[in-house]
């Protein structure tokens, strides 16, 4: 009888103890609880982090002018769905495509004008409702967002003029130059590789307002980008 109550004294002890030490599974349980998660053992937790990237893109539409891209983008994650895209800076790299001039060379145009962004500034709301996990190959399992954003902000744009008189040379020539308000909104994938770094492929349109033929009109400028992202750390 004895040996049986040091027994049963020796389990409930040891059950309290256990009780008394939650797991890493625990606390993991616990937070996807807190925050209404639908996807188990998520890989990474964004609220109140900070991300800096880096991507490179083109207009793949544009066939007046070849818009080559390099930009960066500063984000703060305010929530695990929501965020502040606090800069989205583009430096334009734009050239005036072979077509474009033949056509005007060859019937002797006299006055054909276009824009051409040379500098993209915005600030952006993020929402990022879709999130997951796929097996790849084998064991390995890549975690990613789905995101949206809409923003505002400002485009540095240049109309230039292109001629070809009939017997003379073609000319080009800029008409105006300036800042022109301007829109965006897109959707984007990012690919979580580590704990600091994710890769991206962003869809972007920017409608910006530039001046041509002494019109100003919404113009738009789907942009596909692609890049790298890392999250800063938190202390």
């Amino acid at each position: 009888m004895k040996k049986l109550l040091v027994f049963l004294c020796i389990g409930f002890l040891n059950s309290q103890i256990w009780a008394a030490k939650p797991t890493a599974l625990d606390s993991q349980g616990s937070l996807e609880r807190s925050i209404n998660s639908v996807v188990r053992n998520k890989y990474f937790y964004k609220a109140n982090k900070f991300e800096v990237g880096v991507t490179g893109g083109m207009m793949p539409y544009d066939s007046v002018v070849n818009h080559l891209m390099l930009g960066g983008k500063a984000l703060w994650h305010i929530s695990d769905h929501f965020g502040w895209e606090v800069l989205d800076v583009q430096y334009g790299m734009p050239s005036i495509t072979s077509d474009i001039k033949s056509k005007v060379t060859s019937k002797n145009l006299t006055n054909v004008q276009f824009s051409q962004i040379n500098l993209l500034a915005t600030s952006n709301l993020v929402l990022s409702p879709l999130y997951g996990k796929i097996r790849f190959i084998g064991n390995q399992v890549l975690y990613f967002d789905i995101y949206a954003v809409l923003g505002a902000g400002l485009a540095s744009t240049k109309t230039i003029k292109l001629a070809h008189p009939s017997g003379g040379a073609l000319t080009e020539s800029t008409v105006r130059s300036g800042m022109e308000p301007a829109f965006d909104f897109g959707l984007g994938f990012k690919i979580f590789t580590s704990d600091f770094m994710g890769l991206v492929i962003d869809l972007r349109d920017y409608v910006t307002f530039a001046e041509v033929y002494s019109s100003r009109k919404p113009r738009s400028n789907f942009s596909v980008f692609a890049g790298l992202s890392f999250f800063l750390p938190t202390f």
